[in-house]
């Protein structure tokens, strides 16, 4: 159920993104729009990284019902609080879950996790740099999300690493959203 829904979501994805690369090339004259601009090299990047370690995560999240990042996530990042909402998502991961991934599994998976942490920080960076770019505006709440992370205890690090690939999905959206600006 769960795959299909995602699936679904990755169709949609993938119209919006061959529409959006249809329309004529931003013309950037900042830093901000540049970052933008660029950032699906690194979202490549991420989902390389993520490849290496996604088996080892998706098979055991399979055995949890929640969902952590659900549509609740994707209409915030749509609003205008996208940009709060984006901050909080990457602080909960490089605060909670990539902290914990990398003791579960430490060396093992050093490099792609190095690698997702990395970029998640350029990314933070970027959004704070870039406030007015974004239109930052502060309502999101992460610690729905952070609550249920917790409630599932050792199994909510499997679930958070097996929804990276939705987080990048959810990410790419976000930025291709803000190309039109």
């Amino acid at each position: 159920m769960a795959f299909s829904w995602l699936s679904t979501l990755l169709f949609l994805l993938s119209a919006l993104l061959v529409e959006n690369t249809q329309i004529k090339k931003n013309v950037c004259w900042d830093n901000c729009c540049l970052f933008i601009e660029n950032f699906p090299v690194r979202l490549k990047e991420l989902r390389t990284a993520f490849s290496q370690i996604r088996d080892y995560y998706e098979a055991s999240d399979e055995l949890i019902d929640t969902a952590l990042l659900d549509e609740a996530l994707l209409e915030e990042l749509h609003s205008p609080f996208g940009c709060h909402a984006m901050k909080e998502v990457l602080r909960f991961y490089l605060d909670l879950v990539l902290p914990a991934a990398v003791k579960d599994k430490g060396n093992d998976f050093k490099h792609p996790l190095d690698s997702i942490g990395n970029i998640f920080i350029d990314l933070k960076a970027n959004l704070n740099r870039c406030r007015r770019y974004f239109s930052c505006k502060k309502t999101f709440e992460i610690e729905n999300i952070t609550n249920e992370y917790r409630k599932m205890e050792g199994k909510g690090l499997y679930k958070a690493m097996g929804e990276l690939d939705l987080l990048f999905n959810y990410i790419e959206e976000y930025l291709v959203r803000k190309r039109s600006h």
